[in-house]
């Protein structure tokens, strides 16, 4: 884990200074202690920070969670609260703000600290990624949706009959949308579809760092079981990602040279396009 520029913000000095002690034995940087919700709005603006340790009882008017809801309004910074609260009530209501973890005073030790901070900043790190996702989903997305009123009327009037059961076409209209790669008949729509859908499209994105397990793949999508494995399904059908059994589970991963395919086909058909 890289070094994180750390702001404590809590209102007893001698907790803040020992959590300021242990961040530095795991090579993080606090290069902020504040003791209440206005001044942590008013010095995060100037500061470079990856991660705020935020007390829910602060001084001032504004308590922990009021703070972190402007905060995550105005900033891409990961929040987690450190509290002496630990009640129903209390996590309930912290939870309204989407904090990134929650720790219970005293703390004591830096491993009370180093798995909620490496869990937390894996956590944003993919957040930002889907959230880069969804903006290069949407831009393909304008690329390969067809404009229905270029289209020859025959065309049009199918794909408006058809809808969204492109996999039920009569023989001859299906050879219109197949293509020959690597001696493999390739159905051009089963192909756009999968980066026209954000589901598929973030599978695809949260693939390219590791291969996951179903459920892990459920987490990062935020999708339940049978949608994330109906997806999965219709990817691997396509040829995008390819699934393999080691001991008891089921690992998936990018299946590069399908998608390298897909990626020239695209390039001549927009070149085709604009000739």
């Amino acid at each position: 884990m890289p070094q994180l520029n750390v702001m404590i913000v809590e209102d007893e000095l001698i907790t803040a200074k020992a959590i300021a002690v242990l961040l530095k034995k795991l090579n993080y940087k606090p290069i902020s202690i504040v003791s209440s919700g206005e001044e942590a709005l008013s010095k995060i603006k100037n500061l470079d920070l990856d991660l705020i340790l935020m007390d829910i009882i602060l001084a001032g008017n504004m308590d922990g969670i009021e703070t972190a809801k402007i905060i995550n309004t105005n900033y891409n910074i990961p929040i987690i609260f450190i509290t002496a609260y630990g009640d129903k009530k209390t996590l309930n209501r912290a939870k309204l703000s989407e904090p990134y973890g929650y720790i219970v005073k005293p703390i004591t030790d830096k491993n009370d600290l180093l798995p909620t901070i490496e869990l937390a900043m894996y956590n944003h790190q993919i957040k930002n990624e889907l959230k880069k996702s969804n903006i290069k989903f949407e831009q393909i997305k304008q690329l390969i949706e067809p404009d229905k009123n270029l289209l020859p009327s025959q065309i049009r009037n199918f794909l408006e009959k058809r809808s969204d059961h492109l996999g039920q076409t009569t023989e001859e209209i299906k050879t219109i949308y197949e293509i020959e790669v690597s001696d493999e008949k390739i159905n051009i729509i089963d192909w756009l579809k999968s980066f026209s859908n954000s589901e598929r499209f973030l599978i695809l994105e949260v693939l390219k760092s590791r291969p996951l397990k179903l459920d892990e793949i459920e987490m990062l999508i935020c999708k339940s079981q049978s949608t994330s494995s109906h997806h999965v399904k219709r990817l691997e059908e396509t040829g995008f990602i390819k699934g393999w059994k080691d001991g008891k589970y089921i690992y998936y991963s990018l299946n590069k040279s399908k998608i390298l395919e897909f990626a020239h086909f695209i390039e001549n058909w927009l070149k085709d396009l604009s000739i």
